[in-house]
C-alpha cells in the first residue's frame, strides 16, 4: 500500500515528538524524517524526497515563510503545510504567497492533520476552519473599504449569501456539506460558486485567497 511520506520541521523537540507519536500506526502515511531548523531541512532534502512537509513558521535563522519559498523553488512537487500558534491575516497571506498548500494551528487534532496531509498531497489546498474565518473576515472587512483603498469594491460584487458560500468552500467543505449547512440545494451551491468565480475571475479555491492577497485585502510582508 502506498504511504504518503511526511517530513516535520520544528525547532522544539517536544513538538516533533508529539507529531511523531501521532504517526504511530497512521493509515496510508508515514513520517520519514525531521529537522529542527531551515539549514538542516535544506541539507536533508538533498537525499530525501517527502511528499508533504509540516513546517513551523517561527524558527530561529531561516523562518518558515522563507523556507517555504526556498523549498518550492527547488522542489515544486513537495507540498507544504504551515503550522503556527499565531493566526493572523498577515502570516496566512505570507504563507500562501510563499507557496504553502495548507495552514494549521498547532493545536489541531490528529484527524484534522491527517485530513490536511491527504488533501494537499492530492493537489488541493487545506486551511483549518479557524484559518478561513480569519482570512475571509478580513476579506469582507476590507471589501467594504475597497473604493477608499483603491481596491475593487467587493462588497458591491459579492452578495451576503455568496460570501457565506465562499467562506464555507474555502474552509474545505464539499458542495454537499455547504448545502446542508445553509439549507439549500447542491444546485444552488453550484450556482453561487459559479457566480463568485466569474465575478472575481477565479478558477479554484486557492485562487479566491490569492485574489484577496493580490488586491491587498490581505497584506503581504517580506
Amino acid at each position: 500500500m502506498y504511504n504518503i511520506k511526511v517530513f516535520v520541521v520544528d525547532d522544539h523537540a517536544i513538538v516533533r515528538e508529539g507529531i511523531k507519536a501521532m504517526f504511530k500506526n497512521a493509515p496510508d502515511m508515514e513520517l520519514v524524517g525531521e529537522a529542527e531548523n531551515g539549514d538542516e531541512t535544506i541539507e536533508k532534502l538533498k537525499y530525501m524526497s517527502p511528499d508533504v512537509i509540516l513546517l513551523d513558521i517561527v524558527m530561529p535563522g531561516i523562518n518558515g515563510i522563507q523556507l517555504t519559498k526556498l523549498i518550492k523553488q527547488a522542489y515544486p512537487h513537495i507540498q507544504i503545510i504551515l503550522l503556527s500558534m499565531e493566526i493572523t491575516g498577515q502570516l496566512i497571506g505570507n504563507g500562501i504567497g510563499a507557496g504553502a498548500s495548507g495552514y494549521l494551528p498547532k493545536d489541531s487534532s490528529k484527524e484534522i492533520l491527517f485530513e490536511a496531509i491527504k488533501k494537499v498531497k492530492s493537489g488541493d489546498k487545506f486551511f483549518a476552519e479557524s484559518i478561513s474565518e480569519v482570512v475571509f473576515d478580513e476579506f469582507f472587512k476590507n471589501s467594504v473599504r475597497g473604493d477608499r483603498r483603491g481596491g475593487v469594491g467587493f462588497a458591491t460584487k459579492i452578495s451576503d449569501r455568496e460570501m457565506e458560500v465562499l467562506k464555507l468552500i474555502a474552509s474545505g467543505k464539499s458542495n454537499r456539506e455547504v448545502a446542508d449547512e445553509l439549507f439549500i440545494s447542491i444546485r444552488t451551491v453550484d450556482a453561487h460558486r459559479n457566480h463568485i468565480m466569474k465575478k472575481i475571475d477565479a478558477r479554484n479555491t486557492a485562487d479566491l485567497v490569492k485574489y484577496a492577497i493580490k488586491n491587498k485585502l490581505i497584506e503581504l510582508f517580506d
